[in-house]
């Protein structure tokens, strides 16, 4: 009679414990009444630029017009010049927000957009060049995608302006088999205090929602995975029981002994 205040302890713990024991990989997990940002906020803009970003530079004089007199030349030549004005050297925005480029120095352009950026460094340029054309892009503006199973999570490298949330998913191989569609989020801005968005991307009309979200850099999209696959239930039940087992047994003979006592 002694072991059955034992056995029901270790069937509430067993009990009050379950969801963890049985999802262990969940991540990110929110309250059920968690107030979710909206829609609306994730609408296109431009990206704006911070500390960290590694930028590809090219300068040209007299407004570009050596890329358009590409079409005058014969090919040969043409094929040239395409390669020379390709050869786009690289800059990092430092820690202060400023790029040290040459013959101008260190300019600070951290929290203008791109255009702003090509708009300031050509009035800039302007000093040495007769009307400069600047052409600026992000070359390491990455996102993290979890498609819904463990070991599967992507880094993605976002090339296109407006790239949506469907668009990112489909980079990643879109929603693993482990997937919950209709629990996915997207995850912005300073991990201390996130933008959190949550999508049903189950339905028809969830998928109307998802063009409304554009990624942008930093961006984490997550799919939450199944909460019962089959295989986690007999892995963690196993587990349980070899536990319980094993205090049991425990528990016997620490009686056994006493008794011989």
């Amino acid at each position: 009679m002694r072991i059955k205040p034992l056995l029901i302890l270790l069937i509430v713990a067993g009990l009050i414990s379950s969801c963890r024991v049985f999802d262990p990989s969940i991540m990110l997990r929110t309250k059920r009444d968690y107030p979710y940002a909206e829609a609306s906020d994730t609408l296109k803009r431009n990206y704006i630029l911070q500390a960290g970003d590694i930028l590809n530079f090219r300068l040209f004089s007299n407004q570009g017009f050596k890329i358009i007199d590409l079409t005058s030349l014969d090919d040969g030549t043409r094929t040239n010049a395409n390669l020379n004005n390709q050869n786009a050297f690289t800059y990092l925005i430092e820690v202060n927000g400023a790029i040290n480029l040459p013959i101008i120095g260190r300019v600070e352009i951290a929290g203008l957009n791109l255009k702003e950026a090509e708009l300031f460094l050509e009035e800039k340029y302007s000093n040495y060049y007769n009307d400069p054309y600047v052409i600026l892009q992000v070359n390491n503006r990455r996102m993290i995608v979890f498609p819904g199973t463990g070991g599967d999570a992507k880094v993605i490298q976002i090339t296109n302006e407006y790239t949506s949330i469907i668009e990112a998913l489909a980079l990643a191989g879109g929603i693993s088999k482990g997937g919950r569609a209709h629990r996915v989020k997207l995850i912005r801005g300073n991990l201390k205090d996130p933008e959190i968005f949550e999508l049903d991307l189950s339905t028809a009309e969830g998928l109307k929602e998802a063009n409304l979200y554009y990624v942008r850099a930093n961006d984490i999209i997550y799919v939450q995975p199944s909460y019962f696959a089959g295989r986690q239930i007999l892995s963690s039940t196993s587990q349980i029981l070899g536990v319980i087992t094993s205090l049991i047994l425990t528990y016997f003979l620490i009686v056994q002994f006493r008794a011989a006592a």
